[in-house]
């Protein structure tokens, strides 16, 4: 009996150790995202803030509107992608991965990284994207304003270039926000669909390698 009592006592210490050691490795794997993403949000930010300024810099009034819809669409887009695979629960896309519905993988993997393609997505490419479409908009405003006398012209286009931007954004942010919340399992499904070309890809590029391999 005593011995059994000590073997309980040990194996609870065991546990107990085992608890305290994942706990730690939960709370130090919680800061090494954040930090990731602080790298690359800052990184990202610098590059495109760079590289819009030399290349809108001589750009049209065109050329400039097509960018700045372009940025407010991939904007949009990936912050809908950001709220749908928050909302999505993983129950339906386990049973659809058990049926070996394509995509069904992909997204399990998306809702089980939800946190860091919620960053990357409505954070990270939102940011950058609001770093080119104001650089788009920097180029309108110079072709505008490039003929004004005054200074007080130059703040009011300014402002209500910006304004147009940022609504325009928000608008549509809006609009598809409560339609991925309403549809998320669509959305986060449709993306895995995506993703899937490429898992589908590097398993043929393995496949021919194990074949010329077996050949040889």
């Amino acid at each position: 009996m005593d011995n059994d009592n000590l073997e309980n006592k040990q194996n609870n210490e065991i546990k107990k150790t085992k608890q305290k050691v994942k706990s730690l490795n939960k709370k130090d794997a919680y800061w090494v995202w954040p930090v990731k993403i602080f790298f690359l949000a800052v990184a990202l930010s610098l590059l495109f803030s760079i590289s819009s300024e030399l290349v809108m810099s001589g750009a049209g009034v065109v050329v400039s509107i097509i960018c700045i819809i372009f940025f407010i669409s991939v904007s949009v887009i990936t912050d809908m992608i950001g709220v749908a695979v928050t909302a999505c629960t993983p129950e339906p896309f386990k049973a659809m991965a058990s049926r070996k519905v394509r995509g069904a993988k992909e997204s399990l993997f998306l809702i089980r990284n939800a946190d860091k393609v919620a960053s990357l997505c409505a954070d990270v490419v939102g940011d950058v994207c609001g770093i080119l479409s104001g650089a788009a908009g920097t180029t309108i405003l110079y072709h505008i304003v490039n003929d004004a006398s005054t200074e007080a012209y130059e703040i009011i286009i300014a402002s209500v270039v910006s304004a147009i931007i940022a609504g325009l954004t928000i608008f549509g942010k809006a609009i598809f926000k409560k339609y991925s919340m309403n549809n998320c399992n669509k959305v986060i499904l449709t993306l895995g669909k995506c993703l899937s070309i490429f898992s589908r890809n590097k398993k043929d590029k393995k496949k021919k390698i194990i074949n010329i391999e077996n050949n040889k």
